[in-house]
């Protein structure tokens, strides 16, 4: 066969082979986005598990509360995936009111914890779409802040361009987001950052108030760990004129119950779940939870 006869034959294949690679780069990118990532499992927490979920929401927000009362100084607490996880499966079915925390779009919400920050994710549903969307978090704290940085959004394994995130981050901003404006909760000095800012880096104010107990502190170090966040905070002195300008009295603790231990991995410097309960007992300022009283969903 002649040169002149292979050229043409080449020039075929070649056609071929740009129109089924350019076929592939949208099929495959569908793909991607319809892709379940491999750590994205949201738990299913049996009716009658519940309760004792609940019972550990609860008896964690009270414990911290009495910690930050109580303690003399930094303790560190620590946050386990799977507990946290727990925790959001279960809040509307003891909570309904929380559904208004995401948009109505995204479902089962999740997080993952690994040595270098958090995932947050959801399951996110529109018409015949459905994909996983979520975002991967760099943070850490010092005393002077804490710093927040966004370094990925993706839908399924598929990245989302950063200039559509950051034009949705800006509409946040000037919408529901205050940026620029205090929270009611904040202690001290400094604003909210801007939203649009995240891939850059942001610093977010570390000083807060614990509303039950109306106690004052700072979060001073994030450990990360696989499977585990643990957050040191730092009690700081009370300034009464500070505290009740945008704040009012605690109200009444519910009568819930909290015999339920919390979990039983150890953390270094935590007040254990016995010894705060023993010094709540005798405290004269109620650090409980002030939640409504949530339906009971455990077994009668």
């Amino acid at each position: 066969m002649s040169m002149r006869g292979k050229r043409p034959r080449r020039k075929r294949w070649v056609l071929l082979g740009g129109l089924v690679a350019a076929a592939a780069v949208p099929i495959t990118g569908w793909l991607m986005f319809q892709h379940i990532p491999a750590w994205y499992r949201p738990p299913a927490i049996a009716p009658a598990d519940q309760q004792r979920v609940r019972d550990d929401l609860l008896g964690t927000l009270d414990a911290l509360g009495a910690s930050l009362v109580h303690s003399e100084g930094p303790f560190e607490h620590r946050f386990t995936q799977a507990q946290v996880n727990a925790w959001l499966a279960v809040r509307e079915a003891i909570w309904p009111g929380t559904r208004a925390w995401l948009p109505r779009p995204l479902s089962d919400p999740f997080v993952a914890i690994d040595e270098g920050g958090v995932r947050l994710a959801a399951t996110y549903r529109h018409g015949g779409l459905k994909t996983v969307l979520s975002a991967r978090l760099e943070l850490s704290a010092d005393p002077g802040g804490v710093r927040v940085r966004l370094a990925r959004v993706a839908g399924g394994s598929l990245g989302i361009p950063r200039s559509w995130v950051r034009d949705e981050l800006a509409a946040l901003d000037a919408d529901a987001w205050p940026a620029g404006q205090r929270s009611g909760l904040q202690y001290g000095d400094g604003c909210l950052p801007a939203l649009s800012g995240l891939f850059e880096g942001v610093v977010f104010p570390n000083a807060w108030i614990w509303k039950n107990g109306e106690q004052p502190f700072r979060i001073t170090r994030l450990r990360f760990e696989p499977g585990a966040l643990a957050v040191t905070f730092e009690p700081l002195p009370r300034h009464p004129s500070r505290r009740t300008s945008s704040h009012s009295p605690p109200g009444p603790a519910p009568a819930t119950n909290r015999n339920v231990p919390l979990s039983s991995e150890p953390a270094s410097r935590t007040v254990q779940w016995s010894d705060r309960r023993s010094s709540t007992a005798h405290s004269p300022r109620s650090t409980r939870a002030t939640w409504p009283r949530l339906p009971e969903t455990g077994p009668s």
